[in-house]
C-alpha cells in the first residue's frame, strides 16, 4: 500500500474516499475537528444531521464547493461530479 499524506481539507471542499468500505464514494467537508479528522457528509447515507467523522489522511481533495450545508445542495453536487467523473 502507498503511503497517504495528510491533505488540507477545509469546509465545503469535496473529497474522495481512499480507505474503507466507503473507499471512491465523493463527500462534502461539512465541519474541521482536528489536524487528523474532520466531519464529511454525502446527503444520502450519511447526511448533514449524522456526519461521517473520516481521516483526513484517507481523503484526496477533488475541488471547492460552494456547497451550503444541506442535504439538497449536497446531493446535487456530488451528483454532479460523479457524472462528470463517469464521461472522462
Amino acid at each position: 500500500m502507498g503511503k497517504l499524506c495528510n491533505v488540507t481539507l477545509t469546509k465545503g471542499d469535496m473529497a474522495i474516499s481512499l480507505m474503507g468500505h466507503d473507499k471512491n464514494r465523493y463527500y462534502i467537508v461539512i465541519a474541521e475537528l482536528s489536524d487528523d479528522f474532520v466531519l464529511v457528509a454525502d446527503g444520502i447515507r450519511r447526511s448533514v444531521d449524522d456526519p461521517k467523522l473520516k481521516r483526513r489522511k484517507h481523503l484526496k481533495f477533488v475541488c471547492k464547493t460552494d456547497a451550503t450545508c444541506d442535504d439538497i445542495s449536497i446531493k446535487k453536487i456530488i451528483l454532479l461530479e460523479e457524472q462528470n467523473a463517469k464521461r472522462r
